[in-house]
């Protein structure tokens, strides 16, 4: 048992691992090279040994504020049981041929959403090439603006995997785009190179009535090919389930159910019908919310600092220049990542374009944010 438990955890920091090393801002990752470009890239920690000599101005290719431009991320529980439960479901899915089910990914904007799915399918990925070479493992998709027509989402598909032709003269540039059906094509190469994950971003852009006339294309995916879908977006979750009540019609089937159902003596001598309490059209969700800093819980969002603090690369920073400002960090922030991360990464280049070399309290107030 100890030597399964320690192997467990092994794997379990493997797979946190490959998400931390994670490039935050990925160049053209919508298509094919673009993300395997982001699941190969790992970015380090500058030596500061090896950097400019304190005092020496920096240029804008600096290696420094280029690593501090999209810092890794740091440890965050909430994260971390987001991915490590995503990649059991994988797990499962992939060895069965009827019963897979898909995922979403909802919470408020700002929370790190759209870097969990990325996440998700980097660790995916790096998975499967350790076995397969030749495969297309993932497909990471945007939402289309049209998202009515199941030729655009196609489409979508389609320009990931090349398929699309792109205008070749100035003159087809200008014209307006026809979209043809791309179907039979990015089926075939789905199905040939054994994709089997998925990943939707963008869904708080689609009503649930424009998902309705294409979501069972997603269930064709996941039922003849083995394809995992994760939706990812704010809503998401409720946009899925409201497309799918319309799509497959649960009012009715549900209200068949009750009309079948047994009925029994209940404790209290009434008869109730017995209904089921689990709701299998419900996806599993993997919430993400502001990390909180209450009385309740004095150490996840602390713990989050000190990750920001031993990642950074300046010549003088002060011990406990982030956690010594939790409550400030927190007001100033609300426990957003993403607000989080810009407040940091510009305070880090600024220290460093300025000499200063340090984060202080001074420098986060003189950095603009919103929020």
């Amino acid at each position: 048992m100890a030597t399964s438990a320690a192997a467990r955890a092994e794997r379990e920091r493997q797979i946190l691992g490959h998400a931390r090393a994670a490039p935050m801002a990925p160049r053209w990752i919508f298509t094919l090279q673009g993300w395997n470009a982001y699941v190969h890239e790992v970015i380090e920690r500058p030596e500061i040994a090896d950097s400019a000599p304190l005092g020496t101005p920096v240029t804008s290719d600096d290696p420094r504020l280029r690593y501090h431009g999209h810092l890794l991320l740091v440890p965050n529980p909430p994260f971390d049981a987001a991915l490590l439960k995503t990649h059991r479901l994988l797990l499962v899915n992939r060895n069965r041929r009827e019963g897979l089910v898909d995922r979403v990914i909802d919470g408020p904007p700002g929370t790190g959403k759209t870097f969990l799915l990325r996440a998700i399918g980097r660790e995916f990925q790096t998975t499967i090439e350790e076995m397969h070479d030749d495969r297309i493992p993932v497909v990471h998709i945007l939402a289309p603006r049209d998202a009515d027509s199941l030729v655009n989402w196609v489409w979508a598909i389609a320009e990931f995997l090349g398929l699309a032709p792109a205008p070749l003269t100035e003159d087809e540039v200008r014209q307006p785009r026809r979209t043809p059906d791309l179907s039979q094509s990015v089926w075939h190469v789905l199905e040939r190179r054994w994709t089997q994950l998925l990943l939707v971003d963008g869904m708080q852009r689609v009503h649930p009535d424009q998902l309705v006339p294409v979501l069972h294309f997603f269930d064709d995916l996941r039922e003849e090919l083995g394809i995992t879908t994760v939706f990812c977006g704010t809503g998401a979750r409720e946009i899925v389930r409201a497309a799918r009540v319309k799509a497959d019609g649960l009012s009715e089937a549900y209200q068949g159910l009750s009309l079948r159902a047994p009925v029994i003596a209940g404790e209290d001598g009434r008869q109730h019908k017995v209904l089921p309490q689990a709701d299998p059209s419900r996806l599993p969700v993997a919430w993400l919310d502001p990390i909180p800093l209450y009385d309740g819980d004095q150490e996840t969002w602390p713990s989050v600092l000190r990750g920001f603090e031993e990642a950074l690369c300046l010549h003088r920073l002060s011990p406990h220049a982030l956690v010594g400002e939790a409550k400030y960090l927190h007001r100033r922030t609300g426990g957003y990542l993403k607000l989080l991360s810009q407040l940091i990464c510009q305070a880090a280049i600024t220290a460093i374009e300025e000499g200063i070399e340090d984060i202080t309290l001074e420098l986060l107030k003189g950095i603009d944010i919103g929020g």
